[in-house]
């Protein structure tokens, strides 16, 4: 069955050079992908010009307005509105035009609409940006990652039924462990907040619930799942990208730099070649917003083509999970469980 992707054709650093590109990309590699983009139409269509792509599988709508990079959420709700291109990308999925939105736009922005316009689940307070972390064995669910700076321990233990039934539904894992971002694994470590959610996961969750977890296990694969609030997460998620950055830099200045170096990579290249996929974060480009009555994907803001074509085909494998009843299932699990206490 086909799956219809609304984009923001108009968002990211590098704007339509990227997305129309990165939208052809993606329809000539999935057959029954459906992409609406919104944005200038005008612009859209003299891009698109240039592409080779499906025309019936492709619809443009006219946007006047849009967000910037560096626009304020409140501005981005209040001041451009209903006019934008993210705004029209997000109402598609709530009209059920489209069966998830994609953005490479202003993150804060695009948490607001979404959440304006599609509302959070009921039982689940605050929505979550969630991505894949790569580990030793293959990745693991971390949220969040920079939507809530402050959490509560209710909030905490909603973020580990998003991740879970984010790793059940779209990764295939048939009984995903979870764990506790915090400064050790001891009990008595964290802050009264960490602790409260974690008596609370081990009660939710009595079966998948591993403990805490410390930043050095994020890369061992410790936990299918990490649940941590949005500042730790986000701190966590840069370090992650600037060490990955650091690494790379190193690797290529030993090779560079001498005789022996250029010797070596050449000997070994295909085992560097497949090094450097493993660590290409356009593999891995696309963080949910999870909890959230509708799909919204957010694509970082400064990818290129490839990047996004990756973003638009794993929001389509989204969109063909069943990561909404499963949320709603623990949902129901929760309120049983206190309704039992």
């Amino acid at each position: 069955m086909g799956k219809i992707v609304s984009i923001d054709a108009m968002g990211g650093d590098h704007g339509l050079d990227v997305t129309i590109n990165g939208a052809c990309l993606a329809l000539n590699n999935q057959k029954e992908l459906s992409v609406i983009l919104f944005g200038n139409e005008s612009l859209i269509r003299k891009k698109l010009k240039n592409q080779i792509y499906p025309i019936d599988r492709v619809e443009v709508i006219h946007c006047s307005k849009v967000v910037e990079m560096d626009t304020k959420p409140i501005d981005a709700i209040r001041r451009i509105g209903k006019d934008s291109s993210m705004w029209g990308c997000i109402n598609a999925v709530y009209q059920g035009r489209a069966d998830v939105a994609i953005s490479s736009g202003n993150t804060g922005a695009l948490m607001g609409l979404s959440t304006i316009i599609l509302k959070t689940i009921d039982g689940i307070e605050r929505a979550a940006i969630s991505s894949l972390w790569p580990n030793k064995f293959d990745y693991s669910v971390v949220l969040d990652l920079g939507a809530n700076v402050e959490v509560t321990s209710d909030q905490l233990v909603q973020f580990g039924i998003l991740g879970y039934s984010y790793a059940k539904s779209v990764f295939g894992k048939d009984n995903p462990t979870i764990g506790l971002l915090n400064i050790g694994h001891e009990e008595m470590k964290g802050t009264e907040i960490i602790q409260e959610a974690s008596l609370k996961m081990k009660h939710l969750f009595p079966k998948n619930y591993i403990g805490y977890v410390e930043g050095d296990n994020l890369s061992l694969g410790k936990s299918d799942v990490v649940v941590t609030d949005g500042f730790t997460g986000n701190i966590a998620l840069k370090t992650a990208e600037g060490t990955a950055r650091l690494i790379g830099h190193f690797i290529s200045d030993i090779f560079a730099n001498s005789v022996r170096g250029k010797l070596g990579y050449l000997i070994g290249k295909s085992a560097f070649r497949a090094l450097k996929d493993k660590m290409d974060p356009r593999e891995l480009n696309g963080g949910v917003f999870l909890g959230l009555n509708g799909l919204v994907v957010k694509s970082h803001g400064g990818t290129d083509i490839l990047g996004f074509s990756k973003a638009i085909e794993f929001s389509t494998k989204l969109s063909q999970s069943k990561i909404s009843s499963e949320i709603k299932k623990l949902i129901a699990k929760t309120k049983d469980n206190e309704s039992k206490d």
